[in-house]
């Protein structure tokens, strides 16, 4: 107990130091005399006071919001109580409004149809599977139909984008649209918790995909560098570029592709021995933080708090080992973060507002989501 305590001091401290993601002492609860039960507590409070009439959440009642939101308390240990049940009733009842006739659950927007379509499944899942089990299967049916794969035209292994999932969801638009690797791992999020079953194609597909959009050569056909992590897309680094001696152009690892990488792979039905996975872990214990998002700093750092806690727990992994000799409890670690960044309300947000960060419900999304996958 002193141990943790102490973790939660030197977090505090430490994030004072840096300036705590940008956010004023005065707007932060800070972590002490808390627990994450309190503060999460406080983050579903906040939720449940910005959850429109009609069940959504959003500025604009919108599906990826919603199903975040309601995914991020009925998923996690702390949705016991009677408010966030009827939060989470309400927000689903929202989702199940936005059944397409193609199966998504989603607005006119079809550029967002996956991210929206993958989020609600999941949220819809954690609130009850057998009540929405047909609404369910319908998505579930969609998400693998928008897999690019031969079924969406002229995609096959030799494509880059083969396997992937992108924003576009009709056919006629995926050649336009690319995929990437962060709509792919909340395609595989939601495949996987909705029950699609392990030896199905679509795990199979991924893996070709996934594989691109990692740094090592001798596993990805489309060249690359030998460190290990995840980049964006099999194209695309959102931390930018590296130019070799020989004019070849790849693509810098960073944190959450890492993880989200190292997700898909164990989703899709690799061993903890596989030479990839492997890879991606050791690239996370020599760039192991809760600081910031490795590769891009503070951008998209809750994203990656809420990646990180998935994977590592999906990985049964209790401590993190860096070069210098230390074990970190990841757990311990994040959870102090993540208290020390809540602001008073209730709320979470970035101050980096790429990616949308500076959204409270967005953001308090990713926040609760990784405190309850901290709870081993």
């Amino acid at each position: 107990m002193k141990t943790i305590r102490l973790l939660f001091v030197m977090a505090f401290v430490f994030g004072l130091a840096v300036g705590g993601c940008g956010k004023k002492e005065s707007d932060k609860a800070g972590p002490s005399a808390r627990t994450s039960e309190q503060a999460a507590k406080d983050g579903i409070a906040f939720l449940a006071k910005n959850q429109s009439q009609d069940g959504s959440f959003g500025k604009s009642p919108d599906v990826g919001f919603t199903g975040l939101a309601v995914y991020s308390v009925a998923a996690g240990p702390y949705a016991s109580g009677p408010d966030a049940k009827r939060m989470a009733q309400r927000g689903a009842e929202f989702l199940v409004k936005n059944l397409r006739e193609d199966g998504s659950i989603n607005q006119d927007k079809q550029m967002l149809a996956i991210y929206r379509t993958a989020l609600a499944v999941m949220a819809l899942n954690a609130v009850d599977a057998n009540a929405y089990a047909d609404t369910i299967e319908k998505a579930q049916d969609y998400l693998v139909r928008a897999q690019f794969s031969e079924a969406n035209g002229d995609f096959t292994a030799q494509n880059w984008e083969f396997g992937g999932w992108g924003y576009s969801s009709k056919p006629e638009t995926m050649g336009k649209v690319a995929p990437d690797l962060s709509n792919a791992q909340f395609a595989l999020n939601a495949l996987k918790e909705s029950g699609l079953t392990e030896d199905d194609e679509a795990y199979k597909r991924a893996i070709v995909f996934l594989s691109r959009c990692q740094n090592r050569s001798e596993s990805n056909d489309m060249g690359s560098t030998d460190d290990g992590g995840g980049f964006y897309a099999p194209k695309e680094s959102k931390a930018g570029v590296v130019t070799l001696p020989d004019g070849r152009t790849v693509y810098k690892s960073y944190g959450s592709m890492t993880y989200a990488l190292l997700k898909g792979f164990v989703f899709c039905g690799l061993k903890k021995d596989d030479a990839r996975v492997k890879a991606a872990f050791d690239w996370i214990s020599k760039n192991y933080t809760v600081d910031e998002n490795p590769g891009v700093g503070q951008m998209g750092l809750f994203y990656y708090f809420m990646t990180m806690a998935r994977t590592l727990g999906e990985l049964d992994v209790d401590t993190i080992e860096t070069e210098d000799g230390r074990k970190h409890d990841w757990r311990a670690e994040l959870s102090a973060k993540i208290l020390g960044l809540q602001n008073k309300d209730g709320s979470w947000t970035n101050t980096q507002d790429r990616w949308m960060e500076s959204d409270p419900v967005l953001v308090t999304g990713y926040a609760l989501t990784a405190l309850g996958y901290c709870r081993k």
